[in-house]
C-alpha cells in the first residue's frame, strides 16, 4: 500500500499542485487507517521523486477535448441539449 501512497502523493504534487501538508491530509482521505508518519514519509518521497526529474505519471487527452469527436460521442449516446 505504501507504493500506492507515493504514487497518489505524486500526482497530487506534481499534477493537482497540491501543497505538502495538504497531500499529507489527502491521503488520509484516500487511505483511511494510515500513520501520520507513514503519510509524511510517502509525501517526502514523492516531492523528491517529483523534484528529481522522475517520468511524470502518463496521461492520455480524453477524445471528449476534441469538439468533433464531443459532438459524435453526444449524438452516439443520444444525449441532447
Amino acid at each position: 500500500m505504501e507504493a500506492q501512497m507515493v504514487e497518489k502523493a505524486v500526482f497530487l504534487l506534481r499534477e493537482a499542485h497540491v501543497a505538502r501538508g495538504r497531500a499529507v491530509q489527502a491521503l488520509a482521505e484516500y487511505f483511511p487507517g494510515t500513520a501520520f508518519d507513514d503519510r509524511l514519509r510517502c509525501v517526502h518521497e514523492a516531492w523528491d521523486r517529483v523534484h528529481q526529474g522522475a517520468p511524470a505519471l502518463h496521461s492520455v487527452p480524453s477524445q471528449l477535448s476534441e469538439a468533433g469527436t464531443f459532438a459524435a460521442a453526444h449524438e452516439r449516446h443520444g444525449l441532447s441539449d
